[in-house]
């Protein structure tokens, strides 16, 4: 018989990802455990969640939390000695995390205890980080303080998205989890406390961060933020007088066409894809030809 977990979380990592359900789909997948319920806070009433929609097609009963007292009683209809949690957002409070024989367990993407907090993925892009990780941890009190199970490190593309670096991250999260939970169910997984003088916090993103300034700041910062910005709080440009999200650039010593932006380091960003207002995403040269006078 499977061992039984319960997940809290749309697994929903960075702000404005289109959200996969790697670590749902990978504890249903494996020999050991199954999903008996997830917890989610508050419905999507614009679109489901995409971790609803797979726990409902595997006939698993999804909950949205009012209240704790709530959710005591939700965990009380299940015999789950282990959680999982993976962007549940909202704070646990210890009574909760005890309910659980073998506590929650939460997938965290950076490697503790840099970047602890709701951006981590962002801000290691932001940062123009080589490499960022991730870490299987035990829920405590304090944030993202718990003790590490496991971590790895993953190495950052310059090709790579804040989408593509969460599916990377969120990938390893998994084969990892499943590697240790077996361990953390019998009772004698290995544990690390975390270093707390090495702890660092990112910060909410929020909307006023969206414009992007050519004039005060360099290429390689600009590129950054377009590629940690996609989704929200996004990039924006106003280009031949029409608001644009700026979706795709890259840096270059020299302008491509008009739409190209002098930096304070005397390089370009290059726009290579955008999206005008009220329209779709094109390249380049389709947005001239529509829309040069």
């Amino acid at each position: 018989m499977k061992t039984k977990v319960i997940f809290f979380g749309n697994e929903q990592l960075a702000q404005g990802i289109k959200p996969k359900t790697i670590l749902f789909d990978a504890i249903q997948a494996s020999d050991e455990f199954e999903i008996c319920a997830v917890l989610l806070t508050n419905p999507n009433h614009r679109k489901p969640y995409a971790i609803e929609k797979a726990a409902k097609a595997a006939n698993i009963p999804v909950y949205f939390s009012k209240n704790n007292d709530e959710i005591m009683e939700i965990i009380g209809q299940y015999e789950a000695p282990v959680a999982v949690l993976a962007s549940f957002g909202k704070i646990i409070p210890e009574r909760i995390i005890n309910a659980f024989p073998c506590g929650i367990i939460n997938i965290h993407p950076s490697m503790l205890p840099k970047y602890r907090g709701t951006t981590p993925i962002e801000t290691a892009i932001l940062n123009g980080d080589s490499e960022t990780g991730v870490s299987v941890m035990r829920l405590a009190k304090a944030m993202d303080a718990g003790n590490t199970f496991a971590q790895e490190i993953v190495k950052i593309e310059d090709t790579d998205t804040k989408q593509s670096l969460y599916e990377k991250l969120a990938t390893a999260g998994a084969k990892h989890l499943l590697e240790v939970l077996p361990a953390i169910v019998a009772k004698n997984a290995t544990e690390t406390a975390q270093n707390e003088a090495d702890a660092t916090f990112t910060t909410q993103l929020t909307k006023d961060l969206s414009e992007l300034k050519p004039a005060s700041k360099d290429a390689q910062t600009l590129l950054n933020e377009v590629r940690a910005y996609a989704g929200f709080p996004k990039s924006k440009l106003t280009l031949l007088d029409t608001p644009c999200t700026i979706s795709s650039v890259h840096v270059a010593d020299s302008p491509i066409t008009e739409l190209d932006q002098k930096c304070v380091d005397g390089k370009y960003l290059i726009i290579d894809r955008l999206i005008p207002e009220n329209s779709k995403e094109m390249d380049a040269k389709s947005f001239l030809n529509g829309h040069k006078k």
